[in-house]
């Protein structure tokens, strides 16, 4: 804690218009923040993506939920394909299924991140293979 909510007598003898001038400017207090505004953990920042592979060599993998940060770009989310599925060869392709929409959203910028591309949590990205 500041100096000032600590000790706001020993503030205002050594520095008698910090209140008057505080005011004049409209600045408010300086407290630390808590709750929504204040620090957030990392987990707080991590959203539930579901991968689900369909392309004809990789099917038989089962669908695999992770938790990563939404700030995770298309080709970060490739070379993470590649680890989890053991995709040495393969070059993977990825398509955001969204509820209601009867066909899958290509996946092709590989800088853009999640947030760009309305990724929410608990989506299902399918992990296909080039041809």
């Amino acid at each position: 804690m500041s100096k000032l909510h600590e000790f706001p007598e020993e503030v205002k003898k050594l520095h008698p218009r910090f209140a008057e001038l505080k005011e004049f400017h409209g600045i408010e207090d300086g407290r630390p923040l808590i709750g929504v505004a204040g620090p957030q953990k990392m987990a707080s920042g991590l959203i539930s993506i579901t991968l689900q592979c369909v392309g004809a060599s990789i099917v038989e993998k089962p669908p695999l939920t992770k938790k990563l940060p939404a700030t995770t770009t298309v080709g970060k989310l490739k070379n993470l394909c590649r680890t989890f599925f053991k995709l040495k060869s393969i070059k993977p392709i990825l398509f955001l299924q969204e509820e209601g929409s009867p066909l899958p959203t290509l996946l092709a910028d590989d800088m853009a991140s999640f947030i760009d591309l309305g990724v929410g949590n608990e989506s299902t990205i399918l992990v296909d293979e080039e041809s």
